[in-house]
C-alpha cells in the first residue's frame, strides 16, 4: 500500500462518538476565552497589555488557543475531567472578584435584570469564531495520530467532532444573515438571485481551484465524503444560492414550512425510494461511479439536508438577533435558547430509534436535528457565560463608582467597556480568509511532511505552529483593519 492509499485508509471507516462527547468537549473548549474574559475583569491591569501587540497576541494564544489543541487532542479521553476543571477556574475566579467587589459596595442583586446590557453582544461572534477554530483545528490534526480516531468524520452512520464541521458552518452563517436579521431586500427577485450567484462565486472558484489542486497533486481524499469532484464549497454555494431562489418564490411566513417539507421529503426518499441505498452503492450496485452525478452523488443529493438545516438556521437566527437591551431580555434568550436546544435533544433521541441514526454523509432528518440540539446548546453556553461575566463586570463597577463617586456611571457600565478577546474577534473579522488560510497551510503541511508517522510530541509540534502562524496573520490584519472580502 502506498502512502496515498495508507493516508486514506487512516482517515477512512472511523467508529465515531457519542453525542454527550462532543458536546461535553464543545463546552469545554470554549471556557478558556471565558476564564480569560473573567480574568480582565477581575485583574485590570490585564487590559493594559491590550496596548502591546504581540503580548497582548500571545497571552490570547496561550489562554485560549493552546488549551483547545490539547482538549482535542491529547486530552481527548478527559473530556469530563476537563470540562469540570475549566468551570471550576472559571467559578473560584468569579466568586473571588465578586465577593471583594460586593464588601466594597452596596449592590443589589434585583437591579440587575433592568440594566442595558447593549444590543450586541460577545457571544455571537465568540459562537461564529469558535466553528472556524475548532474547523481548522481538525482539519489538519485529523492527519496525526495525535487526533483521536473517534473524533473524525465516521463513513455513513454515527458521530464525530468533526461530522459538526458542515453543519455547524451554515447555521453559524445562517444566524447572522440579513434573512435572520430581517434585512428585506428591496430588488426584484431576479435581481437578487443575481446577487447572490455573484457573492457565491468566490466559493465555487476556491471550490474548482482546490478540485484541480487535489487532482494534479494527487492528493489524499476521502471520497464519500462528498464524491469525487464535489467539495465543501460547492455545498455552501449551492445551499446559499438555492435559498435565494426558494425565499423569493415564496412568503417568508412560509420559511419555517419549507425548511420541515424540505427535510421530510428527502428524508422519505431515503427511507422508501431506495436513495439511501444508491447513495451507498451506485448505479452499479457495488459502490461503483459511472458518470459526473453518479461520482459526486454524496455531496449533490445531501444539499436537500443542508438546506433544510441552513433554513431552520434562519429561524435560530430570527430568535437571536431581535433587538435587546436589558439584562432581563438577554437572561429570557438564554431561557429560550435552553428550551430549544433541550426539544430538539428530545427529537434526535425520538428520530434516531425510530427513524434513521445521525448520517452526515446524507444530511438526514437525524443530523438536521442534531446540528439544532448542538448549536442552540453551543449558543445558549456561551450566552450565559457571557451575562455572568457582565454581572461581575457591573458589579465591579459599581464597587469603583462607590469608591470615585466623580465617575460617570453610564460610560463606565457601558458593554464597551468590557474586554473581549481580540483574537477570537479577529477570526470572526476575516473568517473565509481564516478558513481558506487554514487549508492552503494543511495542505502544504501533508505535502511536506508525512504526517501519519510523526510521535505526539512532533505532531503537537507541527500543529501549534500551524496555529500560531494561522492566528498570528489574522490577528494582524484584524489590527490593522484590513478585511480581505472583497466582493
Amino acid at each position: 500500500m502506498g502512502y496515498k492509499q495508507e493516508h486514506e485508509a487512516f482517515v477512512s471507516d472511523n467508529p465515531g462518538t457519542t453525542v454527550i462527547h462532543i458536546a461535553l468537549t464543545g463546552i469545554a473548549c470554549l471556557l478558556p476565552v471565558y476564564i480569560r474574559d473573567v480574568c480582565c475583569v477581575a485583574v485590570p491591569v490585564l487590559k493594559k497589555f491590550k496596548d502591546n501587540l504581540w503580548l497582548n497576541y500571545l497571552i490570547d494564544f496561550i489562554t485560549v488557543i493552546i488549551p483547545l489543541q490539547f482538549f482535542m487532542s491529547s486530552f481527548a479521553q478527559y473530556y469530563i475531567q476537563c470540562f469540570v476543571s475549566g468551570l471550576l477556574i472559571f467559578i473560584v475566579i468569579f466568586s473571588i472578584k465578586l465577593q471583594n467587589s460586593k464588601i466594597k459596595s452596596v449592590y443589589s442583586d434585583t437591579a440587575f435584570s433592568s440594566v442595558e446590557m447593549g444590543s450586541r453582544r460577545p457571544f455571537i461572534n465568540y459562537y461564529r469564531a469558535y466553528a472556524n477554530v475548532i474547523t481548522a483545528f481538525s482539519i489538519l490534526a485529523v492527519d496525526f495520530k495525535i487526533f483521536p480516531r473517534y473524533f473524525a468524520k465516521v463513513e455513513t452512520y454515527g458521530t464525530g467532532l468533526m461530522d459538526v464541521g458542515v453543519g455547524g458552518f451554515l447555521i453559524s452563517n445562517a444566524v447572522v444573515s440579513p434573512e435572520a436579521r430581517k434585512i428585506n431586500s428591496p430588488d426584484r427577485a431576479w435581481v437578487s438571485i443575481l446577487k447572490s450567484v455573484k457573492s457565491s462565486m468566490p466559493l465555487i472558484v476556491i471550490g474548482l481551484i482546490r478540485v484541480l489542486a487535489v487532482k494534479s497533486a494527487d492528493y489524499q481524499e476521502h471520497v464519500t465524503e462528498y464524491g469525487v469532484h464535489w467539495n465543501f464549497f460547492f455545498t455552501l454555494a449551492t445551499v446559499k444560492i438555492a435559498c435565494t431562489v426558494l425565499f423569493c418564490a415564496i412568503s417568508p411566513k412560509m420559511w419555517k414550512v419549507a425548511g420541515v417539507l424540505i427535510i421530510a421529503a428527502y428524508q422519505h426518499n431515503l427511507m422508501y425510494d431506495g436513495l439511501r441505498n444508491y447513495l451507498i452503492k451506485g448505479y452499479d450496485g457495488k459502490g461503483g461511479r459511472t458518470d459526473i452525478i453518479d461520482a459526486n452523488r454524496e455531496g449533490l443529493y445531501s444539499c436537500f439536508g443542508f438546506l433544510s438545516i441552513y433554513i431552520m438556521g434562519i429561524q435560530l437566527g430570527n430568535l437571536v438577533m431581535k433587538k435587546r437591551e436589558k439584562v432581563k431580555d438577554w437572561i429570557l434568550l438564554c431561557i429560550s435558547l435552553s428550551l430549544v436546544s433541550t426539544g430538539c435533544w428530545i427529537l434526535l433521541y425520538c428520530s434516531e430509534k425510530y427513524v434513521e441514526p445521525i448520517s452526515r454523509r446524507f444530511a438526514n432528518l437525524s443530523y438536521l436535528l442534531w446540528m439544532l440540539a448542538f448549536n442552540s446548546m453551543l449558543l445558549t453556553v456561551f450566552l450565559l457565560f457571557d451575562i455572568i461575566v457582565f454581572y461581575l463586570h457591573y458589579v465591579t463597577t459599581v464597587s469603583q463608582l462607590k469608591e470615585s463617586p466623580k465617575n460617570d456611571k453610564k460610560e463606565d457600565t457601558s458593554v464597551s467597556n468590557q474586554d473581549t478577546c481580540d483574537l477570537i474577534s479577529a477570526v470572526n473579522y476575516n473568517g473565509l480568509f481564516y478558513f481558506l488560510f487554514a487549508n492552503l497551510l494543511t495542505g502544504s503541511v501533508n505535502m511536506l511532511v508525512k504526517t501519519i508517522y510523526q510521535s505526539d510530541l512532533v505532531a503537537m509540534a507541527i500543529l501549534t505552529t500551524y496555529m500560531f502562524i494561522l492566528s498570528a496573520v489574522t490577528y494582524i490584519l484584524y489590527k490593522r483593519k484590513l478585511s480581505l472580502k472583497f466582493w
